[in-house]
Parts: C-alpha cells; sequence; structure tokens
C-alpha cells in the first residue's frame, strides 16, 4: 500500500528505489510496471538515486498504476487506457482499469506491455469482478496490439490462480510467472512464454520496511 509504506513510513529509506536498482544488473531493466503508487515520478527518481541507469519516461495509467519504459530503447508507439472491471459491492473502491503502451525497440521489435490492478474482493467471480475482467482485458489487447508484438500483461490482479479471472487468461496467453503473497495474486503472462529465460522474484523491499507485495522480474529473449 502506497500510504503505508510511502506516507507512514516515509518510503522507508527509499526501499522500493533501492530494491528497483540493486536488482537491475549489468543489462538493467526495460520496462516497468506499478499498481497502488500515487507518484511514479518519486519511485523513478528513489530508484534513480540509489544506481538505475538509462533515460526513463514514466506513464500515467490513473487509478493509481504507471508504466514505465526506457526511452533510450524504444521508441513509444501509442499508448492508453481502459476500464476493464469494478469492485464487488462487498469490498467497494470502484472501477478498475488498464493501461498499454505500444513500442519499438531499438533492434526492432515491436512491444505490446500492458499494467492492470484487479478488482476486490480477491478472486471474487461474478459481475465485473470475475472472467468478464480477463475478457475485457483481452479485448483491449485485441483492438491495440498488431500482428508480430510481443505481448506482456502483468500487474496484481487481485486474483489467486483458482479464480475465475486468472483461469480464464490461461487459456488466451502463457501465464509466465506468479508470485506468492496473498495466495498469488501477481501475475505475467506473454504470447512469448518460451521467451521468458530468467523469472525472479525480488520481494518486498531493500528497506526495514517494503511493500505488501513482492516485485516480480522476468527476464524475456525475443531474438
Amino acid at each position: 500500500f502506497w500510504w503505508n509504506l510511502f506516507n507512514q513510513k516515509g518510503g522507508s529509506g527509499r526501499s522500493a528505489g533501492k530494491l528497483i536498482a540493486q536488482s537491475a544488473g549489468r543489462e538493467g531493466y526495460d520496462l516497468m510496471g506499478f499498481q497502488e503508487c500515487d507518484d511514479r515520478w518519486r519511485v523513478l527518481a528513489d530508484a534513480k538515486a540509489e544506481g538505475l541507469q538509462g533515460d526513463w519516461d514514466a506513464v500515467d495509467g490513473g487509478r493509481a498504476i504507471a508504466l514505465m519504459y526506457r526511452k533510450d530503447r524504444f521508441t513509444l508507439l501509442g499508448s492508453g487506457k481502459q476500464d476493464v472491471g469494478e469492485d464487488s459491492q462487498l469490498q467497494y473502491y470502484g472501477k478498475r482499469s488498464a493501461q498499454w503502451v505500444h513500442l519499438k525497440h531499438t533492434d526492432g521489435t515491436k512491444v505490446f506491455f500492458i499494467n492492470h490492478h484487479g478488482p476486490l474482493p480477491v478472486s471474487s467471480g461474478g459481475g465485473c469482478t470475475g472472467s468478464a475482467t480477463a475478457q475485457n482485458i483481452m479485448k483491449v489487447i485485441a483492438r491495440h496490439s498488431h500482428k508480430g508484438d510481443a505481448i506482456i500483461l502483468m500487474g496484481d490482479f487481485n486474483a489467486e490462480p483458482k479464480s475465475s479471472r486468472i483461469q480464464e487468461l490461461d487459456k488466451r496467453l502463457d501465464h509466465v510467472y506468479a508470485g506468492t503473497c496473498m495466495g498469488g495474486v501477481d501475475h505475467i503472462y506473454s504470447n512469448c512464454g518460451d521467451g521468458a529465460v530468467e523469472k525472479q522474484n525480488l520481494g518486498k523491499g531493500a528497506g526495514q520496511y517494503g511493500s505488501d507485495h513482492d516485485a516480480l522480474s522476468v527476464t524475456f529473449k525475443f531474438r
């Protein structure tokens, strides 16, 4: 939760940014996605202060989600966001969206990168919370991606592997990786699952306090 790590703990000594910088490795990250992120520029500034390399842009997705990409490696071809679900009245905070960027890498690879923060309660079904959310996400991908794109879908789906949301997505994309927090509600999907050459659970942060979720990292090789 942003309010806990940043508002209550003051960022805990740049805990999130430190984790990003320390785990980036020699090649560094290309793409990053965030949920419950009230200030994407603060996260990026903290990471850069801790040594993150590269020229980055941070794209606001609304509803406290954000994407970041390396401007020195990618050209932005398009971006957008769309509501794809809504919390149940049992635990209502509002509608839930997916945001996307369409990018072209310097090597010519085109990537459709999409970020999502899913409806509550966790793993609920029916209405606008279950498989309908997954279908709406796939409609966004179908409408805005292009033939030949490498598609990467990631986020805090608020849905365990057993949920109708995740089971529906499993029919349509390669389920590349999942976290373990809260029963496994964080997921990464792709249409190029065989290209995932490294998968890591990076933990909650690198300070005294961290996120309530683990950061997940996947390295893809498309060529």
